[in-house]
């Protein structure tokens, strides 16, 4: 995502430096591995004090204050006031500032772990994570599908018009090159923006593109200003909109789904935590998250009042 993007950068430089921590076993089990041991079911008990970290947009804020309140009823004592950018959380996490806290798999690859074609796939990507932090002493859990990555929307109504996935949009580009395509400036030449694009799928490359700084283009697609734009597929303008992301058929760009990253020695000592959560992030797809965002960034909710809201409406509270 592009809002992480400077984020980014800067992990990569860190992900230089960094002293490895240690190796251990990367191989699952039914009850985890030895370095990442899960055990209990959703109704396990808990005890003691946890930190959960987040970073300062509404998603993460959701996901650590649904954690916080779920851990809570479960018996523990949690505090979920430490919140910071990538890759300081990471940094935090190895330290034991925090213990926990729920992280993107692109974002993770492409930053400290310092892979530059991340799979396509959720899952693939997802076990590439895992595998990899597992050797670094940090444990991956309870996979979202949800995915906060980037993509293509156009409003809702016009979906008969273009299509519902990439695929289609891009055979109505092909007899109509001058539909206007928002997109930011750096998506022109990102591997993974409209030259990639292209490549995967055809015709993106036409005279209707148009760039700008903006990030995303909710409101300028919503208004006619733009026929297709960029945007992040979780975005709460896009509930706020009613617009449609066409779907990534071929899965080209990269996956940024979540899981809760907790440190081993943390999660051998709370291996219940896992389950508990669980089937928590089950229940969040992307348009519960982007209704979820919506509430807070839109409407003007607080974030501990929506997620309570979430939890008591899904039995969880």
């Amino acid at each position: 995502m592009i809002r992480r993007i400077t984020e980014l950068t800067v992990a990569l430089l860190w992900s230089a430096i960094l002293v490895g921590c240690g190796s251990s076993s990367v191989t699952s089990t039914i009850g985890g591995s030895s370095a990442c041991p899960t055990s209990g079911t959703a109704s396990s008990q808990g005890s003691g004090t946890v930190k959960v970290g987040q970073k300062g947009f509404a998603e993460e804020q959701l996901l650590a204050q649904m954690t916080k309140l779920v851990l809570e009823k479960h018996g523990y004592t949690v505090d979920a006031t430490f919140t910071a950018k990538d890759p300081i959380l990471g940094q935090a996490l190895e330290s034991g500032t925090i213990d926990m806290y729920w992280q993107y798999t692109g974002t993770e690859l492409q930053g400290p772990l310092g892979v530059t074609n991340p799979p396509g796939d959720l899952d693939q990507a997802y076990q590439q994570a895992r595998t990899k932090d597992e050797a670094r002493g940090i444990c991956w859990n309870d996979e979202g599908k949800f995915n906060d990555t980037n993509g293509l929307a156009i409003k809702s109504a016009d979906k008969a018009k273009y299509g519902s996935t990439l695929s289609q949009f891009a055979t109505y580009l092909s007899t109509h090159p001058n539909t206007v395509l928002c997109v930011n400036s750096e998506f022109l030449t990102r591997a993974d923006g409209l030259p990639g694009l292209d490549h995967a799928y055809g015709h993106y490359n036409i005279a209707g593109v148009t760039s700008s700084s903006q990030s995303t283009f909710e409101a300028a697609i919503a208004s006619g200003q733009c026929e297709a734009g960029e945007v992040f597929t979780t975005d709460s303008a896009i509930a706020a909109k009613d617009l449609y992301v066409l779907q990534d058929d071929k899965k080209f760009f990269p996956p940024d789904n979540v899981g809760l990253l907790i440190k081993s020695s943390v999660q051998k000592a709370h291996p219940e935590i896992a389950a508990i959560m669980e089937p928590v992030i089950a229940k969040l797809d992307n348009t519960t998250m982007t209704n979820l965002n919506k509430q807070v960034e839109i409407d003007n909710l607080k974030v501990a009042d929506v997620a309570k809201t979430f939890l008591t409406s899904n039995g969880f509270l």
